[in-house]
């Protein structure tokens, strides 16, 4: 079984940090196969017909994805519209950071990359991860990636022997960070579609990608 690990960041790179924090602290025991973490625009799309646990580390650009996130969340939202379930084989966990200064649109991506990956087939095994927020599992009101990535782990093991022992087990709902408390600026989320993230392909001076094998165009 094999764990995949992309990252959408830009300016001050926290994403880069977070993702490479989150790596690090892969136990060895899970005996998952892991790649490095690679970017959204060199991540390739199709190997996650491979790939059987995904963490997704993204920022926002004014509520759209990072311009080296464009191509990932291209392919994303064209499965998700195109061939809803076609990840049905995946469990993910989405995590993120935000600036505060950018209210209407904090935490956007982590947010709606969450909600495709959903909207995919794909179950989400922990809460996500929005740093410097609440998170309810871990019964804290600012969240770290070192502090998310012990509790992420341990729910990825907890997934991984029910698998083993032949047991189901749930999804965690898509809100359920905030069941104790909700971020102080808002649990919103902004979706965009294909129109709106094609102007931001060619704002970012970069072309739309091939489709993938997960695309139903």
């Amino acid at each position: 079984m094999s764990i995949a690990f992309v990252y959408g960041s830009f300016h001050k790179q926290n994403c880069v940090r977070d993702v490479k924090i989150i790596h690090e602290h892969l136990p060895k025991d899970l005996g998952l196969a892991a790649t490095d973490p690679v970017e959204g625009n060199a991540f390739d799309f199709d190997s996650l017909k491979d790939v059987k646990v995904l963490v997704v580390c993204t920022s926002s650009k004014l509520g759209f994805p990072p311009p080296n996130m464009l191509s990932f969340a291209h392919h994303l939202l064209t499965a998700a519209k195109t061939n809803p379930g076609c990840l049905s084989h995946l469990r993910h966990v989405v995590c993120g950071s935000g600036q505060v200064m950018y209210k209407k649109t904090y935490m956007n991506m982590p947010r709606y990359m969450d909600q495709l990956l959903e909207a995919c087939g794909s179950r989400r095994f922990y809460q996500r991860g929005e740093f410097g927020e609440p998170h309810a599992a871990l019964n804290t009101d600012k969240c770290d990636p070192t502090e998310w990535s012990s509790g992420m782990y341990k729910a990825l093991a907890d997934t991984l022997a029910a698998d083993g022992a032949g047991t189901s087990w749930s999804a965690t709902p898509w809100d359920a960070l905030w069941e104790k408390k909700p971020s102080p600026l808002h649990n919103n989320v902004t979706q965009w579609d294909a129109e709106q993230l094609g102007e931001q392909i060619k704002k970012a001076k970069q072309s739309a990608p091939k489709p993938s094998l997960f695309a139903k165009l």
